[in-house]
């Protein structure tokens, strides 16, 4: 199989294209209430030793957290998690207030504050929504760098910093859902004019295809939080989207 594309530095890449954002995103899913395979003090547990291992950047995900369990868990694992790596990169789901309480990125999904909220707060970090289809990949990075965007762009769909795009395969968080294949990265990658990440049952070997299509990397909870050895995994992870 031919080798996925070298790695671009952050630096070296313009705003919005592929510098702003890691290639590789560990979402934290159930670290406040749990996961019926594992409770929430695990799944912390975990998580952080998957940063300590080199993962560069987290998103923390919780549906089914009241908001002030969230909000409370969320300051303390943040500061466990920037103890164990200073530089890394840490988005919220859903939850605007906890994303700028906690000077963090913003995902925005089908729950919590909309893509306009998040353009409209004007956050330092990184905004980032899901997607599920090609034009919707492309009508969200139509404002390619989101420090021009503004509410009115925002409402049209256009704003977002990256995309993850999912479910590219099978995946135990979403196991109703139907996977849409690898054909779902490739047009996304084509159609996005923002980092395209690819989330659902990705592996180490699947996150490698995703990267020779034109995914800019991959975003994965039961992959790394679930996996035997955090630090092997990891760095199968970033040595298959070609993190820095």
């Amino acid at each position: 199989m031919p080798a996925p594309p070298e790695a671009t530095p952050p630096e070296a890449a313009p705003p919005g294209r592929g510098g702003a954002v890691p290639r590789l995103l560990l979402i934290a899913d159930g670290f406040a209430s749990g996961r019926p395979e594992l409770d929430a003090g695990a799944i912390r547990d975990r998580a952080l030793a998957c940063v300590e291992a080199g993962v560069p950047w987290v998103s923390l995900r919780d549906h089914a957290a009241p908001p002030d369990a969230f909000a409370e868990h969320a300051e303390a694992f943040a500061a466990d998690l920037r103890r164990a790596r200073p530089a890394l990169a840490l988005s919220v789901h859903g939850r605007l207030d906890v994303a700028q309480a906690l000077g963090a990125g913003l995902h925005v999904g089908r729950r919590g504050a909309s893509l306009a909220d998040a353009v409209a707060a004007g956050l330092d970090a990184p905004v980032g929504l899901s997607c599920h289809s090609g034009a919707d990949a492309a009508r969200a990075g139509r404002v390619a760098n989101r420090q021009t965007a503004n509410r009115r762009i925002a409402d049209r769909g256009g704003g977002a910093d990256y995309v993850t795009v999912s479910p590219v395969w099978q995946t135990r968080t979403h196991p109703d859902a139907e996977p849409a294949g690898i054909d779902l990265v490739r047009l996304a990658a084509e159609q996005a004019r923002v980092p395209v990440l690819a989330l659902g049952g990705v592996t180490p070997p699947r996150a490698r295809i995703c990267r020779i299509v034109g995914a800019h990397g991959a975003a994965a909870a039961g992959g790394l939080l679930f996996a035997w050895d955090a630090e092997a995994t990891t760095r199968a992870f970033l040595e298959a989207v070609g993190h820095p």
